[in-house]
């Protein structure tokens, strides 16, 4: 398993270089677009205005109960597709083949410092970020130029293989958990879009997920 959380610096630093998924798409989409960032921003689901308060309140608390259920339904998604199909269709050395060679985020013998540090991470800029680029820039991009299905497919298959990269893991790593990240992005989608495209309850859902991921 390629585990980039050895060095628990080195993963924090990582983590932080995730800002890059607002920041690039954001400015270039301003540049080519003649608008200001912060109509992109916007236009996006970032709510960056103080209006409002108790709506957002309340998008930021639903996020929490989403993404306790949306770590449920993963694992459960993961025992059907890599334990069961996966093992049956082509073998159990197969699995482990996949799951040896992924990639884990998990932190090695943090201190708490690191620790906490990783944990504000996760709720600021990982789940924020990733959102803002895989559900709010790709979905809002393409929402009008293709159909909306279209576009929330191609969101989730972005966000699969970017966490199953297929230039650094194998063929049965990227089979053993496709359906379980496909499923993240398919969800994280569906709330952003019955939210009114709003990055709040998906990014809190996608932090609380990540968060208790580290717990397990």
């Amino acid at each position: 398993m390629t585990q980039l959380g050895e060095n628990p610096w080195i993963l924090i630093l990582l983590s932080l270089l995730e800002i890059l998924f607002i920041l690039i798409p954001i400015l270039l989409s301003s540049w080519l677009s003649k608008t200001t960032i912060k109509h992109e921003l916007h236009q996006i689901g970032l709510e960056i205005n103080f209006s409002n308060t108790k709506i957002k309140l309340v998008k930021i608390l639903l996020g929490i109960p989403i993404g306790i259920a949306l770590l449920i339904l993963s694992i459960f998604i993961l025992y059907i597709s890599r334990d069961i199909v996966v093992a049956v269709v082509f073998s159990e050395e197969f699995v482990n083949e996949g799951t040896e060679n992924a990639i884990s985020n998990q932190l090695v013998n943090p201190n708490l410092l690191q620790t906490i540090i990783f944990v504000i991470i996760q709720f600021l800029i990982i789940g924020p970020c990733e959102e803002s680029f895989f559900r709010g820039f790709i979905i809002r991009k393409l929402n009008g130029k293709i159909r909306l299905v279209y576009a929330i497919i191609f969101s989730s298959l972005m966000f699969t293989l970017y966490h199953i990269p297929p230039f650094l893991v194998p063929i049965s790593t990227i089979v053993n958990y496709f359906a379980y990240y496909f499923t993240i992005g398919i969800t994280l989608s569906l709330v952003f879009r019955y939210s009114n495209y709003s990055l709040l309850p998906c990014s809190v859902a996608h932090s609380v997920f990540n968060f208790m991921i580290l717990l397990v």
